[in-house]
């Protein structure tokens, strides 16, 4: 048998729900329940089903009922298609109306049930909304509760880990065995940039290869996961599926958020603590409601470092793009909380629940009524009738301590102002007198009477004069074009705003939180939404769980509400219920994400969507096995890591055969390691680790991007003259060689580098990257500024440094670049390189070049290096992990 089958027959047979059955099998093979009512439920029920007045009165729900036909009569003639009304329209394309039509595929599996006698699995029920769902649907893998299952006894097989028994026992039925370990260098490359986003340096190298003992890879291990390097790498995982943007994602002109980047770092603390999974949940979705438990309702303390990390993590919850700073209208309110909505099922249950925000889900057991019902757990903190702008969102929990130093500031800084003021104005006084008298005797004092009169006491003619004379309608007037009548005096008074503006600066910042806060007004009530239309709602509905999350368990009552405290309470108590072990997807999903990022991709590929779209799971006993004991072992993330890059199968060889690229092209089994191409950052990263720049400080404040004059968006503070024109872009000093995640995050205009190699894009979030291979990158590589003051700066150090020859600057590339000695051929290769290239550069390069690079003794040489420092940083050995 076929993986692809095999990997069917596991799962379970409804993966015929959402794609049409193969033409090979018989016609007897096809079912409504199975094969038909997938394609009607995703293409027709919207009309045909769902809304109270069926179009043409047809339902097509269930097979009695197109029987019975609608205002055309019957619709179906068992075993006759050709007679079949509905196979008539289907057919000439006339149904579904709209752009979207039927696949050849589809239309053949109706066709062919319909010549089967139009069979299904079971009677069908007298009531049609018993119906809703099929046992198939219900009874789908992901959500089932998690099975308990038993390693696997195996034997002949290297066995370091439970994971190991585990794909061994795949392989074994599949006549496939297991890669032998890949070499030390090999394999100290591959688990530094998984745990840290990094390559190892020289020395880690050097110490990892002079270690003989059987625990010198654990002691790599152990010592990577307690870097705190390693928060940065996995806390900018979570930052994709969390939407994380710094931008509010308005097209033309994206407004800012000054402070999200205290929830970045907030992500990258928790998962170097090693915060359990499930407490990392809870304080996202319900740290303000955590600190309202925990006072008893008081309000949240400045001085409470705990209070401050509570409030900040629910910087999740303002993730989501937000228009509503400059638009206020209702569908851009409720479109931030759908957007929420798709955040937080994405994130942490694996389901396309937005889907549903229109009608009923088109493939997973999924209603309108389950959606708004999980939307009402949040309405509270998003009030769509009483809403607050993002920037209003804002707390302010700067220490008292603090405040005090800002207020003390800020009295001197105001006292500087009222100076300038005063100066300002007997100056605008002054031009103001030296105006009127140049005015026309006849019109002077009319002007100065029409002046200083109020603007509606004015009579038509004085209006008229004042038109005519504009500068003397108000003194202020004056005072705001004081650039025109005295620009010496304009650049004073400038100066001196520059120093109160520096004065402010050089004082401690406020510390404002990005964060949920939940409105002290009543509570609003829940809706369903006919269509998603805001305008429009139906019935009401209280705050639950889905019917098919919770139909095999008995999860945590949500309130409607708290009275003796501040919020409601129903968002922690919604979080308590994914995280109480008996949620079928919560575990699965997070364990699935961490695997799908160690080996490229997810024992479930389709890492956010665990639904019936979604793929089937490729060692479903395993995945289950990993979520129960993911759960038994207090939900600590690095607990999983270290048993998966512990395993045989995570260090096994990348190196392809025969055998296995014919029974598993794929490697869904793994019997070897996957090959993956570095992620952006880690390649913006990693090229300046190698040179010597890396800048590696953790926290703080964003470094900040900017458009240049070339439509390239590069790393610096953007300066405007005084008419607000673009002026240059200011250099950050060594704040431009921080890791990637430090910079500015912007959802519009991303810094062009990292989106040249497939940054993630936020819409809302990005749950999987993509990995293109395309002609800029390698442009970015032969010609950006950036790759060539890196190399130039390297290349400078390297001859001004310890390695004084050739060769073991040489060594040294490989090393840093590869981790990894050069071979003889290679070594030769380089330096022969080297020679042709100095030799050529001293040839064409004449006394203009020398005179511009005399400080080196041997420039052409330096620059010989820095190219072949270029070509190699664009070599598939540095981008890729083997």
């Amino acid at each position: 048998m076929s993986l692809s089958k095999r990997l069917c027959v596991r799962s379970c047979f409804v993966i015929a729900m959402i794609l049409a059955l193969p033409a090979s099998l018989s016609a007897s093979d096809v079912f409504f329940e199975s094969d038909v009512r997938p394609i009607f439920k995703a293409m027709c029920f919207q009309c045909h089903g769902e809304e109270a007045e069926l179009a043409g009165g047809l339902d097509v729900r269930l097979v009695r009922l197109m029987k019975k036909g609608g205002d055309s009569g019957e619709v179906i003639v068992p075993s006759n298609p050709d007679e079949s009304l509905l196979w008539q329209r289907i057919e000439s394309d006339e149904m579904p109306e709209g752009q979207k039509k039927l696949s050849a595929q589809q239309k053949e599996t109706i066709r062919r049930w319909i010549a089967a006698g139009s069979p299904t699995l079971r009677p069908e029920p007298d009531d049609v909304e018993a119906a809703k769902y099929t046992p198939e649907e219900l009874e789908f893998w992901s959500f089932q509760k998690v099975a308990e299952v038993s390693v696997p006894q195996v034997s002949g097989a290297v066995v370091r880990t439970p994971i190991d028994a585990f794909i061994f026992d795949e392989l074994k039925g599949s006549s496939l065995t297991q890669s032998p370990e890949a070499s030390k260098e090999v394999l100290l490359r591959r688990v530094t940039f998984d745990l840290t986003g990094l390559p190892p340096s020289a020395e880690e190298l050097d110490a990892f290869l002079a270690d003989d003992s059987e625990h010198a890879y654990e002691r790599a291990v152990d010592r990577l996961l307690a870097s705190n390097q390693f928060g940065i790498r996995w806390g900018r995982h979570w930052l994709d599926i969390a939407g994380y943007s710094e931008t509010e994602g308005h097209l033309a002109d994206d407004v800012h958020r000054p402070h999200a980047w205290r929830y970045r770092d907030y992500v990258i603390d928790s998962v170097n603590s090693d915060k359990p999974y499930d407490r990392f949940l809870h304080e996202q979705l319900a740290g303000d409601e955590l600190i309202d438990e925990l006072t008893g309702g008081q309000p949240p303390d400045p001085n409470n470092d705990q209070h401050v990390e509570l409030l900040t993590a629910t910087g999740l919850l303002q993730m989501a793009p937000d228009l509503t700073s400059k638009s206020e209208t209702l569908n851009d309110r409720n479109q931030v909380v759908a957007e929420t909505i798709k955040v937080v099922s994405s994130a942490a249950l694996g389901l396309t629940v937005g889907c549903a925000q229109c009608h009923d889900h088109r493939y997973d057991p999924i209603s309108a009524e389950d959606y708004y019902r999980l939307r009402a757990v949040f309405d509270p903190a998003f009030p769509i009738h009483n809403w607050t702008k993002p920037e209003n969102r804002l707390l302010d929990m700067t220490p008292r301590e603090t405040v005090k130093a800002i207020d003390a500031i800020e009295v001197v800084a105001k006292e500087m102002e009222a100076k300038l003021k005063e100066k300002r104005l007997a100056l605008s006084k002054e031009i103001y007198e030296r105006l009127v008298k140049e005015l026309p005797e006849d019109q002077r004092e009319k002007v100065v009477a029409a002046a200083h009169k109020k603007a509606d006491a004015r009579d038509d003619a004085e209006n008229q004069l004042l038109k005519q004379f504009p500068m003397f309608d108000t003194i202020e007037l004056i005072a705001a074009k004081l650039a025109v009548y005295d620009s010496g005096k304009f650049e004073e008074f400038f100066k001196e705003e520059t120093k109160i503006k520096e004065l402010r600066e050089s004082g401690p910042a406020r510390r404002m939180i990005m964060c949920v806060r939940e409105s002290d007004d009543k509570v609003p009530e829940s809706a369903i939404f006919s269509r998603g239309d805001p305008l429009s709602p139906k019935s009401t509905v209280s705050p639950g769980e889905m019917f098919v999350l919770a139909r095999n368990r008995q999860p945590i009552e949500i309130p409607v509400n708290r009275d003796t405290l501040r919020t409601t309470g129903r968002r922690l108590a919604y979080a308590r219920q994914l995280t109480d072990g008996t949620h079928p997807t919560v575990a699965r999903v997070a364990v699935n994400r961490i695997w799908a990022h160690h080996f490229g991709q997810g024992i479930c590929s389709t890492t956010a969507d665990f639904g019936l779209f979604g793929e089937r799971p490729s060692h479903p006993e395993m995945l289950d096995w990993l979520s129960q004991d993911f759960v038994a072992g207090g939900w600590h993330m690095k607990r999983l890591h270290k048993m998966i890059v512990m395993s045989h199968t995570y260090r096994q060889s990348s190196r392809r055969n025969e055998q296995s690229d014919s029974l598993d092209p794929d490697n869904h089994l793994l019997s070897r390691m996957n090959l993956r191409r570095l992620d952006a950052e880690e390649i913006r990263d990693s090229i300046f680790f190698v040179s010597g720049l890396l800048n590696q400080a953790m926290g703080g404040e964003s470094v900040p991007v900017a458009m240049d004059m070339d439509g390239r968006v590069v790393i610096g503070r953007m300066i405007k003259n005084n008419g607000g024109l673009f002026e240059r872009i200011d250099d950050v000093g060594d704040a431009k060689y921080r890791r990637s995640v430090y910079i500015s995050s912007e959802r519009i205009s991303p810094l062009t580098m990292l989106n040249t190699f497939d940054a993630p894009v936020m819409t809302p979030n990005c749950d999987k990257r993509e990995c293109s291979t395309v002609a800029p990158q390698s442009l970015w590589f032969l010609n950006d500024q950036l790759i060539l003051d890196v190399t130039d700066k390297h290349a400078d150090r390297m001859f001004a440094g310890e390695f004084p020859e050739p060769q073991s600057r040489v060594r040294d590339l490989f090393r840093r670049f590869f981790a990894a000695e050069p071979t003889e051929q290679e070594m030769q290769q380089c330096l022969d390189y080297l020679k042709v290239q100095a030799d050529e550069l001293r040839r064409y390069a004449g006394p203009d070049w020398v005179e511009t690079v005399k400080k080196f003794d041997h420039a052409p040489d330096v620059a010989a290096y820095a190219t072949l420092c270029q070509a190699m940083l664009s070599t598939n050995r540095f981008l890729y992990v083997e």
